[in-house]
């Protein structure tokens, strides 16, 4: 009995595989940790591209003075790396109330382009359902 016990002793007190378990233990948990990362910068690229594609249409909008907002969609559009809900539009914003420029508004009102997009998203590794957004929101001058 007391060969056992001595056996028993020597064999707890003997550490030499406990690098080899931990690594065991932990490497699992540090790739969902890493590809976790990856798979949330792939999401933040896509976010990133469709908010180029607006920063296009937003550009678009300024050099035209908000004259043409369907071709200004049609920027965004095609500047897009995936399809999206677009939507753009020109604003005034009379005393404080927006309003469509399309609206009698008195002269020396301020214009505004506004323009949103957004797309559905799957993350490729999790596949976890998200929507990106993005929008934006440009004086363009006042109306004459």
């Amino acid at each position: 009995m007391t060969r056992l016990l001595i056996r028993l002793r020597e064999r707890l007190a003997n550490r030499s595989g406990n690098a080899a378990v931990e690594f065991a233990l932990l490497v699992p948990i540090l790739l969902i940790l890493v590809v976790g990362t990856v798979d949330l910068g792939l999401g933040f690229n896509e976010k990133l591209r469709l908010q180029s594609a607006l920063n296009s249409g937003l550009q678009h909008a300024m050099l035209t003075q908000g004259a043409d907002p369907g071709t200004t969609r049609t920027v965004i559009e095609h500047n897009s790396s995936r399809p999206a809900s677009i939507s753009v539009e020109v604003i005034c914003r009379c005393q404080a109330s927006v309003v469509l420029c399309q609206s009698p508004c008195p002269k020396q009102v301020k214009r505004y382009v506004r323009g949103t997009a957004s797309a559905p998203y799957t993350t490729p590794v999790f596949e976890l359902e998200m929507t990106l957004a993005a929008s934006f929101e440009v004086y363009v001058g006042e109306v004459a």
